[in-house]
This record gives structure tokens, C-alpha cells and sequence, in this order.
């Protein structure tokens, strides 16, 4: 089964940001780059099959429906939840934020 992927605004803007802090506040293209092309091969693995990434460790979010995929190499975790044949990617944060919190 094929999933549609909706990652939305709100996620966009917070990857946004992300690629602007590693650009221009940390001078780091490179893991900028990386970060984008982890991105993407997450997104086309979420597009197959959701469900191999474990639910979200924040029980309250979990329970929730949320589950997370961890980017490789990186210290970055993308949240989503799962409704009939869409996958929704609502945020994309550093581990070390309070991202349930800016959910």
C-alpha cells in the first residue's frame, strides 16, 4: 500500500529554520545538506511503509497517535501520525528541544 505524504506548513517552516541555523549561525553547509538529503529518504521510506518507525517516545504523543523517525547521523527527529492512507509530518526538531511542547 502507498501512503501520500502531507508535511505541513508548519513542519516546513521549522526545517526552515533548522537549515538556517546550521547555514548561517553554525557555518555548517554540510550538515545542512545532509540533514535535507536524510530528509528525503525518510520521506519516501514513510510513503512505502509508516509503520517502521516506533511510536514516539513522549508517552502523551504517543498516545496520541504520533510516532517519530530518527535522521540518521544526525540529532534530529521527524513527528508524524498516520490517518487512513495519508502520513502527516508535523514537526521536525532537534532531540534536545521540548519539541511535545511545540507541537
Amino acid at each position: 500500500m502507498a501512503y501520500k505524504l502531507n508535511v505541513t506548513e508548519h513542519a516546513n517552516e521549522l526545517l526552515d529554520n533548522l537549515v538556517y541555523h546550521l547555514i548561517y549561525r553554525l557555518k555548517n553547509e554540510q550538515a545542512a545538506e545532509h540533514l535535507l538529503d536524510s530528509i528525503d529518504v525518510i520521506y519516501d521510506r514513510l510513503e512505502v511503509n509508516p509503520f517502521q518507525f516506533s511510536e514516539c517516545r513522549d508517552a502523551y504523543l504517543a498516545k496520541k497517535g504520533y510516532r517519530e523517525a530518527v535522521v540518521p547521523q544526525m540529532n534530529y527527529i521527524i513527528i508524524f501520525d498516520v490517518r487512513a492512507d495519508v502520513v502527516n509530518v508535523v514537526g521536525i526538531f532537534h532531540q534536545l528541544e521540548n519539541y511535545p511542547n511545540k507541537l
